[in-house]
């Protein structure tokens, strides 16, 4: 079934949905887009829609009343994400939203209430976890080829652009959080997907280079799981290293590893990893699931336990305690 999807949020990672949606013509129509009614953000709304050869709705209220939209991707900031995917379920649409969903468990819990009275899907916006190379990684998990698994890092280091620091990732009151609760989300629901939930963790969090920002640059999160196995998280935005990332699991019969390309061992089993064609590989994903036809692998459950994750690893940063992880 072909679906007519309307874009909420004319930011710069709106142009990788677009390229996402050129690639799924046969399943999606780009019908138009809604940005911020700023006049600043009218002018990047104005340049993206002429540039994508699409319409620009007057209103996020105008977009929402257009009958031919079944769908809507909602790229906004993260304090906008609630209310409008809330909206847009309850205005019968179905509706994708990009991480963090919401920064207040109950809201996702209420998210996941108003969809299931809609019969319309909400789908979290965590492209990471649907790249081949995570996809692939989790059936060898799965299927014990690593053995008894011992331990599991996930990291990524890298500075962000100039805007993004003094923009509204530097309020803590609109991005609740710093470099973990934004870039670090695809760290932890990653964690949790192929790993489970861990039963103990630890926090550390400092602000080493964007010192102006009031949420953290740098975060580690220190964990372990119920069967034993320990495990890392770490984010920053305060280093020059600027490789990415590396996912990295180890077990007693092979090691597992996820950088340009996903290797066994040191083989390479697949080399679909980048983040462009994540977004392909999302969108298709929101298609199907609307379709009724595949499964949403990071589902709301997930994006509340990557949330309380965080807010846990946070706490424990402040209190200097070790927390015990409770969903």
């Amino acid at each position: 079934m072909k679906h007519k999807i309307a874009i909420v949020g004319a930011g710069w990672i709106s142009d990788f949905y677009f390229q996402a949606y050129e690639r799924l013509r046969d399943s999606f129509t780009l019908a138009g887009c809604v940005g911020n009614p700023s006049p600043e953000g009218q002018a990047r709304l104005k340049k993206r829609c002429d540039g994508w050869g699409v319409a620009a709705y007057a209103s996020f209220e105008d977009m929402l009343g257009d009958p031919s939209v079944d769908c809507v991707g909602i790229l906004s900031p993260t304090t906008q994400h609630f209310a409008q995917a809330k909206a847009a379920l309850a205005a019968g649409k179905n509706v994708l939203v990009e991480k963090p969903v919401a920064l207040v468990p109950g809201e996702l819990d209420e998210l996941s209430a108003v969809a299931a009275k809609a019969g319309k899907v909400i789908f979290p916006g965590h492209n990471f976890v649907y790249r081949p190379v995570v996809r692939k990684a989790k059936e060898i998990i799965d299927s014990g080829a690593l053995g008894t698994i011992s331990y599991g890092s996930f990291r990524a280091a890298h500075f962000i652009p100039p805007e993004h620091a003094a923009g509204w990732r530097s309020k803590f009151e609109y991005s609740g959080g710093g470099a973990m609760m934004d870039s670090g989300t695809h760290l932890v629901y990653q964690s949790l997907y192929l790993l489970g939930k861990p039963q103990w963790l630890g926090g550390f969090s400092a602000s080493k280079h964007y010192t102006s920002m009031q949420g953290e640059d740098v975060c580690q999160i220190s964990l372990q799981y119920p069967d034993g196995k320990i495990g890392q998280i770490f984010q920053s935005w305060a280093s020059a290293d600027d490789t990415a990332g590396e996912i990295r699991i180890e077990g007693d019969k092979g090691v597992l590893v996820i950088t340009d390309a996903l290797r066994l061992n040191g083989s390479v089993i697949e080399d679909d990893s980048s983040y462009q064609s994540s977004f392909y590989h999302t969108l298709k994903s929101f298609g199907e699931a609307v379709d009724g036809a595949g499964a949403i692998l990071s589902n709301v459950d997930m994006a509340k336990e990557t949330l309380l994750l965080i807010e846990a690893a946070y706490e424990s940063a402040r209190t200097h305690k070790m927390m015990e992880f409770r969903t």
